[in-house]
């Protein structure tokens, strides 16, 4: 039996995450970000450290019981929220959505948590359980992010590109 969408608390996102109206709170504890595009391969958003292999680009990986695969949202005010992974709180470095051509090459990678618009990310609700997400400091650009294959074009990265009807932009939250 279905049960009515109720709002939690105002503070709170709940994203629904499948048809049948189950839902999860975002800001309870933690969960994984796989794209439609790459769940069938089950492949996760890991967030690499600042200083890391991939040079702290978040990116593709097959889902693991991993600590960087495990993303935790804070609010951050106006329904944007900051992405942190649990491997990388303790450093305090969040998801950082840079620009197509931006310094690194339009990956999303780990940084330090500051007060920037890169680090603000906003989920739109983008049908059967999926959102796209995309960045306060992208917003206006209309760039969203992208989850690559492992072996992909990026090397795995998650990366900027232009908002399209494309399942790598599509992301869904699962606990």
């Amino acid at each position: 039996m279905r049960k009515p969408f109720q709002m939690l608390a105002p503070a709170a996102i709940v994203f629904a995450i499948s048809s049948n109206a189950l839902a999860i709170d975002i800001y309870d504890g933690y969960f994984k970000l796989t794209t439609q595009f790459r769940e069938s391969q089950n492949e996760c958003l890991e967030g690499n450290q600042v200083k890391g292999s991939m040079n702290g680009a978040a990116f593709m990986d097959k889902c693991q019981n991993v600590s960087g695969q495990l993303w935790k949202a804070t609010p951050a005010g106006n329904g944007y929220f900051k992405l942190t992974t649990q491997f990388r709180e303790s450093q305090n470095e969040c998801l950082e959505g840079n620009q197509v051509k931006g310094s690194m090459n339009g990956a999303a990678f780990m940084d330090k948590c500051q007060n920037v618009s890169g680090q603000l990310w906003k989920a739109t609700p983008a049908g059967n359980g999926y959102f796209k997400l995309t960045t306060q400091f992208r917003e206006g650009k209309n760039e969203c992010l992208e989850g690559n294959q492992v072996k992909g074009s990026m090397n795995g990265a998650a990366f900027m590109d232009k908002c399209q009807n494309v399942s790598g932009q599509l992301w869904k939250f699962s606990k």
